[in-house]
Parts: C-alpha cells; structure tokens; sequence
C-alpha cells in the first residue's frame, strides 16, 4: 500500500498538512477525509479526482469534509444526467463509496451537504446522488483490498462547545501483518485512551497543533484545547503532560496546522527548525506535502 500526503484542510492556513492522505492499493485509491482545500491540493499534485474510488470522513468538521460538495460537482455525471429517479437505469461508476460511521453519515448530508447539493436539475437530490455511502455500525469494521479497517472513537472538545465524535482509522492486513493508525483528530491527547492502537502499529499519523508552543524555553504557554499539543505530545517536563514511551514517539510521523513551521518559527516568532527538534524529541518527523510511505 502506498499512502501519500495530500493536505490541505484548511483549518488554520492555506498550506497546513492537517489529516488528508491518499492511500493506494490495487489500482484503487482511497481518500482519508477531503478538507476544504483538499481538491485543490489534488490539483496542485496531478492527483485525478477521478481515481478516487473511495473517501474515508472522520468528522463533520469543514477541514475534514468541506471538500466533498465540490467533490460531488467534479465526479457527477453531467453526460448521462442520473436521477434518484432512473439509478437502475444507468451507470453510477462516477460516484465514490463514502466511507462513515453511520451516523456521522447520516448528519453529513443533514447538516453539511444538503443545502448545497440537495437541488439538482430540477429533482430533489439525495447522498445516493453524488456517492456511494457505506455506513460503518458502531463496533464493526470494514475491508478495503484486504485491509481490515476499525474506526477508533475519539471525541472532540470545545469549552462551552457541543462534544462531536470523531473516528480514527487504524488498519491491519491480516495477510501481511502489517499496520497503519490515522489518528484524524486525538483531541485532549491522553495515549491511555489509545495506547492499543499505538502499541498495534508500526506506522502512526499523528494531528498536532504547535499554538502556544514556546521553543525557546520548552512550554506550553497556551493550547486551544481541541487537538493534540506537540509539547505534549513530547512530553516537556514544565507541561506536565503524558509521557509517551520511546518506541511510541519513534513511530510517529507529525501533520501539523499552522504554517509557522514550514518557516521554522514557533508560535510566537522564535527560531526553531521544527524536523531538528522533532528528532531530539523522538519522533519519526513532520510530514511534508507529496511524501510517500510504502508499505509491502
């Protein structure tokens, strides 16, 4: 399997590499979430939408979804014209199976897409209209091209917020042995939480915010509570944060979401050269936009 670093969900910045990767396998091809810019990042890489044959969503968050209406608009049929009306009439291979729990998928049309998709050359369109959707159940798995594929519940936090699900992905080829976690978004970072999943994989894609990370004297001056800080997620004794053992960290690969460390600054304008401190910290490293990890 080849996994490949798209960006852009646009949460923060125009350039953050938040959570959007391109996984390859069997001459299919499998999107994990399609943030706001994620389309154009395809673009920028010479990635055809068209390829994708599937698109796993974590979150109903617009940095992990808000790409799928122009998505949509970019596979839809515009030839054949199908309806919910005639579907049996005609060929849907232009529509992507959309990958969600079930009912992260069901809200995803209610609250995220319907208002721009539902109306469509003068029918009522639905889901079905654009994508092929695969509700996953609470507790049960999905295969793609022999990967077994569990969705990691994890919950995202604002004070003063509703509480949102979000699902991470871990994969295992039972055939091979090998493993794969997309932590999509580890909010309130606490590794007790997910420690089997770390402990299971030899490969892990880690979200990171560095808001309020201060470099130049290792603390966490603020966070803002929603994501995994990467003072935490180092373990810097004035943070006081969770400890995470050697081995785990080795195997961690960073997506960050501010674009202060592609200019190797921190948050507050210090000079830090963000792949050297992340080595000294034990990780595997950030990724970088177009980075390819292959996995056999």
């Amino acid at each position: 399997m080849k996994i490949k670093v798209v960006g852009c969900g646009n949460a923060f910045s125009y350039k953050n590499y938040n959570q959007s990767f391109l996984i390859e396998e069997n001459d299919k091809a499998m999107l994990i979430d399609c943030g706001t810019r994620v389309p154009i990042a395809l673009h920028e890489q010479g990635i055809d939408v068209n390829k994708i044959t599937d698109i796993y969503i974590s979150h109903a968050h617009g940095d992990h979804c808000g790409g799928l209406e122009e998505v949509a608009f970019l596979r839809y049929d515009w030839v054949g014209r199908p309806t919910k009306h005639d579907d049996g009439k005609r060929s849907k291979d232009y529509a992507p199976r959309l990958i969600a729990n079930e009912v992260l998928l069901r809200d995803l049309w209610k609250h995220s897409l319907s208002g721009g998709l539902r109306s469509m050359e003068g029918f009522d369109a639905s889901l079905e209209t654009y994508f092929k959707p695969v509700p996953v159940k609470a507790n049960q798995k999905f295969v793609w091209e022999g990967w077994e594929c569990s969705l990691v519940q994890q919950i995202h936090v604002m004070t003063g917020s509703v509480i949102m699900n979000t699902f991470g992905l871990f994969m295992e080829n039972k055939e091979t042995k090998r493993t794969v976690f997309f932590t999509t978004d580890a909010q309130y970072f606490q590794p007790e939480q997910v420690k089997i999943f770390y402990d299971k994989a030899e490969l892990i894609f880690q979200d990171t915010e560095v808001t309020g990370v201060d470099t130049k004297n290792k603390k966490l001056v603020f966070k803002s509570g929603v994501h995994a800080s990467y003072a935490q997620l180092a373990g810097w004794d004035s943070v006081n944060a969770f400890k995470l053992d050697e081995k785990t960290k080795s195997k961690l690969w960073l997506s960050h979401y501010q674009d202060c460390v592609n200019v190797n600054k921190d948050f507050f304008g210090n000079d830090c050269d963000w792949e050297k401190q992340a080595k000294e910290d034990g990780f595997a490293g950030f990724v970088k936009v177009g980075q390819e990890f292959l996995i056999v």
